[in-house]
């Protein structure tokens, strides 16, 4: 490829290499206004003076000054409502700006252009974006509908740990600055529904999917034409992720250029006049990206496809890979945030690594004997699948080694599943029976797609977690493929690549073969309202001590904070996973974690009930030793000891405050010991559990407390703090809970008693790390590490 050809490319590389710099900071307006006059400068005497090739490098330069410029974000106006004192509860008058959609059976998501706010009786107007969570069933409301609630506004705060995702920067990229909650009885309508055209069609074809097909392959199908995932079941979904497919569930250019290619060979086959069939097809393609949505990938295949529309209109040849970087320069013009989100980078990784890599490796397997159209498939399928490799394993932490064939067989399915499902909404349309016949000869394909993914997904390891690569890798990975079409006509790019595969295997490596370092480290993780604390011994052992919040209606911390904290870890197997008892907010995550690792003992209070029922039965199938401990149990852990503390052998019983607090008063309480580090794991203890310690007569006095039941105003007494005497303390617990955890009252006899607190719902992760000597405490939130000297008195 020669870059005449392509000018576009290294103009979007710059803007694109100064969206990039953004996240380092951005200069003072003056330097980058006047680094702009002299690069200009230099740029105008290069071409002035005739000498083209001089003035690139600066114009370049600017280019990527320019897209420095874009990323910053302009000052909010006064009327913003991210500008109002919070948090707030406040009557918010708006306009939809999306159909609203539904996350769970009583709950909606609904994106808000504010209009006008009232707090404490003033009604005043108002600008900005929020995204509000409605609880209950609303009247029906439909995309820019204008409507009034009463909601409580604060700044959105996601699970702030180690190589976490950052949902407030993902809202903040999409101007979002306030999220709310309300009560749907409490939302009035301030305007009729009556939805826009592009909605009215989508509901149509969802309604006509539901009306003609068995729920699974309505879903399967909507997935496929709609990108609507909501009613797919989860195991259907999860197979679809583990066979490396899951792309074709998510409108994409697969879809865009499937509509675009299928309209153009029908009209032509029809005779109809080549640059009507262009305009035609223009049209429809852009009809569809409304009704589908204009996310990144449909935005770039939409822009790509009229691109080449346009050249057959004017007769001129197009380069793809000019098109596609007229595309990217397009979508980082208007929404520069969107350089920083997945399907951006899936979309446009996906689409060069074919472009770049397809003739090299069809050439490659021609050579080798190969048919023609089988190696062009799997030259295609490859790179696809190599280019969005670093991406997948950067925010998702997934490496798919069955993708590639996967793919072959399910592609093509997926097509002619989406062809037949287009053909026969618009068969529909003309007549109900004919549509109706189409969509009946559409389930053996489903069937066979469904079939075909389910059989790549039980392959063993189709789908392995591996810890997000360092930049180095990433850059030294899609350098390798940039040099892979020349390896076979140049020596040294033979070397080169193969020198940079190598840093890629070892580093890759690495995080997995490295010796333990000799050091305690103990995260407790931010969760919300619930517990999950890792503990890496000095050998190298790991413990979990539950698994945070999950179960009926609730977010599943495990499977979405807990274990992609532990692959970016390097954790494929867990020494010891213990369960503090069997409460929604410490056990509910479990059932994600014994799925997806190895686990050597589960330790448990001897207590299952509920939810926990079905956690159980996991524990026994994953092969796991169960040990129900007691007090007075110890367990060596290498140079480690856990001591067990509670729950006594006897299980306490008769609380004032009921059933609940006789479990919370059961809880395994774990006490371990490395050098002059002590650390007390109190689950959800109360009062009377602590009074029965006491009693007990067991060594209480340690130096990190993990203060029990979130700092309820039933646990951690004065008594017991006087007797434990702990230096520090860590409080797990949630923003904004309903518990009001933790209490005024625990604070202030933490206070008395001298303790410095840590918080989760401030703090993020706390990050406690030893040499035996010393001890750091990060708060993970702001990266800011206190360091404590130990001595044997003081402890």
């Amino acid at each position: 490829m020669r870059l005449e050809t392509m000018p576009l490319v290294p103009v979007t590389a710059a803007f694109t290499v100064g969206l990039a710099a953004s996240g380092w900071g951005r200069p003072p307006s003056i330097l980058l206004w006047g680094a702009g006059l002299a690069l200009l400068l230099v740029a105008g005497v290069s071409l002035w003076r005739g000498r083209d090739a001089l003035a690139v490098p600066p114009l370049l330069a600017l280019i990527a000054l320019l897209g420095l410029i874009r990323a910053g974000s302009s000052p909010l106006p006064a009327e913003h409502v991210a500008r109002l004192a919070l948090p707030a509860r406040v009557t918010l008058e708006g306009q939809l700006v999306e159909e609203p959609a539904r996350f769970a059976p009583d709950r909606l998501r609904l994106l808000i252009e504010a209009e006008a706010v009232q707090a404490d009786a003033e009604r005043r107007p108002a600008r900005g974006r929020l995204q509000i969570t409605l609880y209950g069933e609303p009247p029906s409301l439909t995309e820019g509908q204008r409507v009034r609630g009463e909601f409580r506004l604060y700044r959105p705060v996601g699970f702030r740990n180690p190589a976490g995702f950052d949902y407030s920067a993902h809202l903040a990229r999409d101007e979002i600055y306030l999220v709310g909650s309300g009560r749907a009885d409490r939302l009035e309508p301030l305007t009729r529904e009556d939805p826009p055209w592009r909605v009215r069609v989508k509901r149509w074809a969802l309604a006509t999917l539901r009306r003609n097909l068995p729920p699974t392959s309505a879903a399967l199908l909507a997935g496929l034409l709609l990108g609507e995932r909501s009613e797919l079941p989860r195991n259907i979904d999860e197979a679809f992720r583990r066979a490396g497919v899951y792309h074709i569930l998510a409108v994409s250019g697969f879809n865009v250029a499937l509509i675009a290619s299928t309209v153009f060979l029908g009209l032509m086959l029809l005779h109809v006049p080549r640059r009507l069939v262009a305009a035609t097809a223009a049209i429809v393609v852009v009809g569809y990206a409304s009704v589908v949505g204009w996310q990144p990938s449909v935005l770039r295949a939409t822009v790509m496809g009229l691109l080449l529309l346009l050249a057959l209109l004017l007769e001129r040849e197009v380069n793809l890979t000019n098109s596609a970087a007229a595309a990217a320069l397009g979508i980082l013009l208007w929404r520069p945030g969107d350089l920083w989100e997945p399907g951006f980078q899936l979309s446009f990784a996906a689409t060069l690594g074919i472009l770049w890599l397809t003739p090299a490796a069809t050439a490659f397997l021609e050579s080798r004997g190969w048919p023609k159209w089988i190696a062009a498939s799997v030259a295609v399928s490859t790179g696809a699948q190599l280019a969005v490799t670093p991406i997948m394993l950067s925010h998702f932490n997934q490496l798919s080694l069955v993708g590639i064939v996967a793919n072959l067989l399910a592609v093509p399915l997926a097509a002619l599943a989406t062809t037949l499902g287009l053909g026969a909404l618009l068969a529909t349309v003309l007549w109900e029976g004919l549509g109706r016949l189409l969509f009946e000869s559409l389930w053996l394909i489903l069937l066979a797609l469904r079939v075909a993914v389910r059989l790549a997904s039980v392959v063993p390891a189709a789908m392995v977690h591996l810890p997000a690569p360092h930049w180095s890798v990433v850059a030294a990975f899609y350098t390798f493929l940039a040099l892979f079409p020349r390896v076979h006509r140049s020596r040294r790019a033979a070397l080169v690549a193969g020198a940079l595969a190598g840093w890629v295997l070892a580093l890759s490596l690495w995080p997995w073969v490295r010796p333990a370092d000799g050091r305690l480290r103990i995260t407790f993780l931010d969760v919300g309202q619930g517990d999950a604390i890792f503990i890496e011994l000095p050998d190298g052992r790991r413990v979990l001590l539950d698994g945070g919040p999950g179960g009926e209606r609730r977010l599943d911390v495990g499977e979405w904070v807990v274990a992609p904290f532990l692959w970016n870890r390097a954790v494929a197997r867990l020494d010891v996973v213990a369960m503090s008892h069997s409460d929604p907010d410490h056990a509910g995550g479990l059932s994600a974690v014994l799925r997806r690792f190895r686990v050597g003992e589960f330790w448990d209070n001897g207590i299952w009930h509920g939810e926990s029922a079905q956690l159980y039965g996991l524990v026994e199938r994953s092969g796991a030793i169960r040990r129900s401990l007691r007090r007075g149990e110890r367990v060596w852990l290498g140079s480690g000891v856990v001591t067990v503390m509670n729950p006594p052998r006897g299980f306490l019983q008769g609380s004032p405050r009921g059933p609940a607090s006789d479990e919370n008063n059961n809880s395994l309480v774990l006490r371990l010991d490395w050098g002059l580090v002590s650390v007390l794991l109190s689950g959800d203890l109360e009062q009377e559990g602590e009074l029965a310690l006491l009693a007990a007569g067991l060594p209480l006095r340690h130096l990190v407390l993990k203060v029990a039941h979130h700092g309820s105003r039933y646990s951690t007494t004065g008594e017991f703090l006087r007797a434990a005497q702990p230096r520090l303390a860590v409080v797990s617990v949630g923003a904004r809970n309903p518990f009001r955890h933790p209490a005024a009252d625990t604070l202030a006899r933490l206070e008395r008693a001298g303790v410095r607190l840590y918080r989760t719902d401030r703090d993020g992760a706390v990050v406690l790390e030893s040499d035996g000597a010393t001890l750091s405490v990060t708060r993970w939130a702001t990266r800011k590490t206190e360091t404590w000297r130990l001595a044997p008195e003081g402890n």
